[in-house]
């Protein structure tokens, strides 16, 4: 029976030998649809709609840096995951924070 555990992200073939123009794919369209959800809630909270869309940008130029020019092998892999998860992650957060924003308390 083989030690490797093939539910852990770690050991799945996207993370262990990445194709970085997947990677990049999915990143931007990931960032498609945050910024365009984000520049649709600008007239609502500008100042959370131009954070989210300043971090995404951002964490997809990143991913395709590290696409470019990163070292290739798991390690790429690893960097990629990390950078995806954030993305989402950020993403989220400001969205919650977009949404719930009409009704907080001024002052």
């Amino acid at each position: 029976m083989s030690d490797v555990d093939a539910t852990r992200v770690t050991h799945q073939d996207a993370v262990r030998r990445p194709t970085p123009r997947v990677w990049v794919v999915a990143s931007g369209l990931l960032a498609l649809v945050a910024v365009v959800l984000f520049a649709f809630s600008i007239p609502v909270v500008a100042a959370w709609a131009w954070i989210g869309i300043a971090f995404q940008v951002a964490i997809f130029a990143a991913i395709a840096v590290n696409g470019l020019t990163g070292r290739r092998g798991s390690y790429q892999g690893y960097i990629f995951a990390v950078l995806m998860c954030v993305q989402a992650a950020v993403a989220l957060l400001v969205m919650v924070v977009i949404a719930v924003a009409p009704w907080a308390p001024l002052g």
